[in-house]
């Protein structure tokens, strides 16, 4: 686990009570000091998908670019920011298997069975690598591509996350990350192939599960549509659910471009964050997207709500007219144009940004929630999610 890099915050009372000893004469332990105020860094990334989309060649593909310039090479641009914060998480939006067949038909619970999907992404299990060089710790795994390769993509997939030391959230596998003594839960639910109730009820229990141990909670919803500038109503109604029920942070995947931020309950909502390091498109149709960082802050060990947080504009490759893979973090006037873009998508929701990606707000007015008497899951999730047999089998299919 990365160490936990302290805020100014910390850093003056430590200062100051080292003063007020000297003048007082009393002697205060550091240690007793050090262990009162807390910080932890959060970063989280758009889609990632290590691999390509089976119709694409493999001539300057994702896996093309692995092939000739190592594991090191996709995440090079931003990996001093990943590996300087506490934890790191990514959308992985692909199957990674040496062995798994392509699904031919899906059924979604919103439209019913589809067949021939035009986009099925697929990577080597070897291909975590790039994610663990570059310092991430955490994918979330709920999305319409897990399940590309059929049940032993989805399995496949799980046991290279293992191998490979990312923890994978998904449904109600829940992950739990601790630093520094805080328990930090990530859920990630997705919306696009799983109807509304199904999302809630997952969303709902998963919550819950991690209000039993976590001083943190990080929700990772797939939702909306693709190339949708704007959230729809399904968007707004979860992310403020995932509030509701206890998440400190929601972070939103699926549109392959960036939407708007909203702040509820003094808490951030990032609708989407765009493509980050994606395989599945040779050509970017909207190279802008960016890393989101949330530093919280914890006194004797409870959450304060404050507006530590900061958008980081990026390109999802280092090119326009190609794809390389290769996030690049944005200066200058093409940062300010990013930060003008999410200023513009996040304007109905009374946020914005300044040219160094800080919120412009005011103090939030209301930041409490109601109590809940949360409780743990009565046994231990199943490695695979019922609702993978459903999306896979049809309706009514179960283990």
């Amino acid at each position: 686990m990365k160490l936990c890099h302290k805020r100014v915050q910390a850093a003056s009372y430590l200062i100051f009570t080292a003063l007020l000893c000297l003048i007082t004469g009393v002697s205060v332990s550091c240690e007793t000091i050090g262990e009162d105020i807390k910080t932890i860094t959060i970063s989280a990334t758009g889609d990632c998908t290590l691999g390509r989309n089976y119709k694409m060649e493999f001539e300057d593909s994702w896996d093309d670019c692995y092939s000739k310039y190592g594991a090191d090479y996709f995440l090079q641009n931003v990996s001093d920011v990943f590996t300087k914060d506490d934890i790191t998480i990514a959308n992985l939006e692909g199957v990674l298997s040496e062995s798994a067949t392509r699904q031919e038909s899906f059924y979604r619970e919103k439209k019913g069975r589809i067949s021939e999907k035009k986009f099925c992404h697929l990577g080597k299990p070897e291909y975590l690598t790039a994610l663990k060089f570059g310092g991430v710790d955490a994918v979330s795994f709920a999305n319409n591509h897990n399940i590309d390769y059929g049940l032993q993509g989805f399995e496949d997939t799980l046991d290279a996350c293992d191998a490979y030391g990312i923890s994978a959230a998904y449904y109600d596998n829940v992950v739990r990350l601790t630093v520094s003594g805080i328990t930090i839960g990530i859920v990630s639910i997705d919306s696009t192939y799983c109807s509304l109730e199904t999302a809630e009820s997952y969303l709902r229990d998963a919550i819950a599960d991690l209000r039993t141990d976590s001083s943190l909670i990080i929700s990772c919803i797939h939702w909306g549509k693709n190339y949708e500038t704007l959230p729809d109503d399904e968007q707004r109604y979860l992310g403020h659910l995932c509030v509701d029920l206890g998440a400190d942070l929601v972070i939103g995947n699926h549109a392959h471009i960036l939407q708007g931020v909203e702040r509820y309950k003094g808490r951030y909502i990032f609708y989407s964050l765009g493509n980050f390091s994606y395989g599945g498109r040779a050509v970017p149709r909207d190279v802008d997207t960016m890393i989101v960082q949330q530093t919280f802050t914890f006194e004797n060990d409870e959450l304060i709500i404050d507006d530590n947080v900061t958008i980081i504009p990026c390109w999802m490759s280092t090119r326009t007219d190609i794809n390389d893979f290769c996030p690049v973090i944005q200066d200058g006037t093409t940062a300010s144009k990013i930060i003008e873009k999410i200023n513009d998508l996040s304007e109905g929701f009374g946020m914005s940004f300044n040219q160094h990606g800080h919120p412009t707000v005011s103090p939030a007015v209301d930041t409490g929630r109601q109590a809940c008497d949360a409780s743990p899951y009565e046994q231990e999730p199943a490695r695979v999610p019922s609702i993978i047999y459903t999306l896979l089998e049809g309706s009514g299919a179960s283990q």
